[in-house]
């Protein structure tokens, strides 16, 4: 262990992403994508998971050392019948903004899920070993360094550790984007930082980029509305309408006010901010059948309803025009619509191994093609 250790809370470092950085009694830092205050609107404990697994949150420093020592504890995320073997959970290492290296986590614990379609019935932290996370070989010149946190696990961090001295990073002056979605902006698939899709396409745009992708929690929760509202942004992005058919959790009666509302409230304090909605990408077994999605033998799926049960439900082609309608309704200059299925549509499903998340692969092509095809309208309307 390196000797000059230093605590996150207290230092030079800066956590960028993170809304809320809590320290407990023994030191160990852990990091929230959402305000505390939002704590008590949950419908349940899900989102507050979530929103623990650091996706898109980094850590800035400058030094000039030529060794850094990351001191970590990470629960992986593990599903019960689903997802049995915890998935890879890397730590990208960027120096002077450029990709360096990658360091998976060989120990750590795991958070154990047991679902019954999209619900959590049982949830289990099982501790594991502490570790060390080190990046060598980055050169005694002064730098400024990124060390990016995994999607796909809880992290704590107890400290940083280097062989010289931590400064302040230089501040980010790059335009600040703000991504709301899902799991598959959530991306707990990724294996490492820089294959989060609105990750890949933040660097190929030189954007700051905020990622408030809650896996199987994108609801269109006020809390959330009120959250992003009340953070910097330059740029806005609202992918929604997967969760809301997962998870079964609103009919076209109740989405449509929803998604009104949270517009609205964005709005009340970002009145001109440029803000795209984004419907959802392609999912095979919600393209016909309505929500839920179920867990069986064979992975996930959904079922037909019959005529007198399928009135105002939604599958995943309402959800695209609901949405659509809704931002041609507003009739607000600076209020776009993207069609998810330009992302990742029915040609992909081959990089999609659970057809509903895509695999690393799929993320970094969804990143590069939302680049390519709106990078010269986002060069016009953020100013």
């Amino acid at each position: 262990m390196l000797g000059m250790k230093t605590s996150l809370t207290g230092s030079p470092i800066e956590i960028a992403g993170a809304l809320e950085v809590e320290v407990n009694q023994a030191g160990w830092t852990t990091i929230s994508r959402l305000p505390a205050w939002t704590k008590t609107q949950y419908a349940k404990g899900d989102i507050g998971r979530w929103a623990n697994m650091p996706s898109g949150v980094r850590l800035r420093f400058a030094t000039s050392s030529e060794k850094i020592e990351l001191s970590v504890h990470v629960y992986r995320l593990t599903i019960k019948d689903l997802a049995e073997e915890p998935g890879l959970a890397g730590f990208d290492l960027l120096i002077d903004g450029k990709e360096f290296s990658t360091v998976q986590t060989l120990q750590g614990g795991v958070v154990r899920l047991s679902m019954d379609g999209p619900a959590v019935t049982n949830e289990e932290y099982i501790k594991g070993e502490n570790e060390i996370i080190t990046f060598e070989g980055l050169g005694n010149h002064r730098k400024e360094v990124e060390i990016w946190l995994p999607s796909s696990g809880v992290v704590e961090i107890e400290s940083i550790a280097a062989n010289q001295e931590i400064f302040a990073p230089v501040p980010d002056s790059r335009k600040k984007w703000v991504h709301y979605g899902s799991s598959i902006s959530h991306c707990v698939e990724a294996q490492r930082p820089m294959n989060i899709w609105n990750v890949h396409a933040s660097r190929l745009l030189d954007l700051n980029i905020r990622n408030m992708g809650f896996a199987g929690e994108c609801h269109v929760d006020g809390f959330v509305a009120r959250s992003i509202a009340n953070v910097d942004a330059d740029f806005i992005s609202l992918k929604m309408g997967i969760n809301v058919v997962n998870a079964d959790s609103m009919r076209e009666r109740s989405f449509v006010p929803a998604v009104h509302n949270f517009l609205d409230t964005i709005r009340e304090k970002k009145p001109t901010t440029p803000i795209m909605v984004i419907s959802p990408i392609c999912c095979p077994f919600h393209e016909e059948n309505p929500g839920p999605t179920l867990i069986g033998s064979a992975g996930l799926y959904s079922e037909p309803r019959s005529h007198d049960l399928s009135h105002g439900a939604l599958n995943l082609p309402r959800i695209r025009t609901l949405l659509e309608t809704a931002v041609s309704k507003r009739e607000d200059s600076n209020l776009y619509y993207l069609n998810g299925l330009d992302l990742f549509g029915p040609d992909d499903v081959h990089m999609m191994p659970d057809q509903l998340h895509p695999n690393p692969d799929g993320y970094r092509l969804m990143g590069e093609r939302f680049a390519t095809s709106q990078g010269e309208l986002l060069k016009k309307i953020i100013k």
